[in-house]
């Protein structure tokens, strides 16, 4: 009994414990309010465009435009007709060139996957026609117009460099990017404020910070589309606004851009409540794991290095075609990646097709190290800085990360180095 009253004693003289605060959620009002990341990436697209001297000239824009999408249309119609006439050759036993053979195959087996994935298959599953198709039709017809313009962007860098190395063309395909991106998060506002992404599991739900945080990404796409344009960069480079805004995005875009936007950390993937199957836990920590290092490697070498021998003017022709090449590879994947995942979440592909079509796709810019590989070894002092960097990023110091950009700056901008 003495045992009993002192239990009971103890129990009514204890502090009582606070339940744990609720996690306050957002109403759809709030989840309207316009951020300030838009504005500033409204703002700052509409700088580039003004210093680019791209909206003063409408008209030969215009025209490029004309020309690049009548002579790209006119290269992918030729080809069809002649890869069907070689088909048809071959069904009808004709003699042909063991070349012709080899271009077949090749050509059935890069056009046919690609096409079903990003058109057949969500054409089938109603994303542009039927009941699916009712709700956000901006979205998903400014999506389908992108393919489209991607396929022609692609035909005229591979079919007309001299050409396509001059187009604004590859402009309106990054300013879609970022149009779709913004739609996205303005139109989808039920998607939950998470910090796991959403994207590096095979049931997890996007997060609405991961969509948000991909404007950033696609911004910094309409930057290069005109960065690596000779007569934008040149119009830039003329004024000192214009030069303002390219210190900006070549030496702090993560400090001075990249802070206005949410973050998701990797270390965050595959976080959430029965976001992953267990069956498939080990292949999306793989691939999580290959998305990251692909991701430290990209943002230095083939983001800041890239711009700093662009900014120096030390490139050469050819360095400028595989940056070229590069950037329209980078362009599809920052948004090709999402329209993946809702394949995914619609159940129109299988989640772990869709998940290693991505990291397929950020892997095909290795086909370019044998020519990387000399642009970096051509300039072994500036490789030295962006490895810098890259250590630096590796303390997960932001003031670290401030500090290499301004010496950064300073070397590259206000100092006679020969690099």
């Amino acid at each position: 009994a003495a045992s009993s009253s002192s239990i009971s004693t103890a129990k009514e003289g204890a502090t009582p414990t606070a339940p744990a605060p609720r996690k306050k959620t957002q109403s759809m009002k709030d989840r309207s309010k316009i951020p300030s990341s838009l504005y500033i990436s409204g703002t700052l697209v509409s700088f580039l465009l003004f210093f680019t001297e791209t909206i003063v000239k409408p008209f030969d824009v215009l025209e490029s435009l004309k020309s690049s999408v009548t002579a790209s249309s006119g290269t992918i119609a030729e080809k069809w007709i002649s890869l069907q006439n070689l088909l048809k050759a071959i069904c009808t036993g004709e003699t042909v060139e063991p070349w012709d053979y080899v271009y077949a195959v090749v050509s059935l087996a890069l056009i046919c996957p690609l096409f079903y994935v990003l058109i057949g298959a969500p054409l089938r599953a109603g994303m542009w026609t039927g009941t699916r198709a009712k709700k956000h039709k901006v979205h998903r017809y400014m999506g389908l117009l992108f393919m489209i313009q991607y396929a022609l962007a692609w035909t005229e860098f591979i079919t007309d460099y001299d050409k396509a190395k001059d187009s604004y063309f590859p402009m309106t395909v990054a300013l879609n990017g970022l149009i779709q991106a913004t739609s996205a998060y303005l139109s989808f506002k039920v998607l939950p404020e998470l910090d796991d992404a959403g994207y590096y599991s095979d049931k997890a739900v996007l997060s609405r910070k991961f969509v948000h945080e991909n404007i950033f990404y696609q911004m910094m796409t309409v930057f290069g589309s005109m960065y690596y344009h000779d007569g934008c960069r040149a119009a830039l480079k003329s004024s000192v606004w214009g030069q303002i805004v390219e210190f900006v995005y070549i030496f702090w875009p993560y400090i001075l851009l990249r802070t206005w936007f949410p973050v998701t950390r990797f270390q965050n993937a595959g976080s959430s409540k029965q976001g992953r199957s267990l069956a498939y836990e080990k292949f999306y920590s793989i691939g999580t794991q290959m998305i990251k290092l692909f991701y430290l490697w990209a943002k230095y070498f083939l983001g800041f290095h890239i711009n700093f021998i662009v900014f120096l003017g030390i490139m050469t022709d050819d360095d400028m075609k595989l940056i070229r090449g590069m950037f329209l590879l980078n362009v599809g994947t920052v948004s090709i990646s999402i329209f993946l995942h809702t394949l995914r979440f619609k159940k129109v592909l299988p989640p772990r097709l869709t998940f290693s079509l991505y990291i397929l796709q950020i892997y095909a810019t290795f086909y370019a190290l044998p020519y990387a590989y000399r642009v970096l070894m051509s300039h072994p002092k500036l490789c030295a800085v962006t490895l810098a960097g890259f250590c630096a990023n590796l303390t997960r110091s932001r003031k670290l990360h401030g500090v290499w950009c301004a010496c950064t700056m300073y070397l590259l901008g206000f100092t006679n180095i020969d690099w």
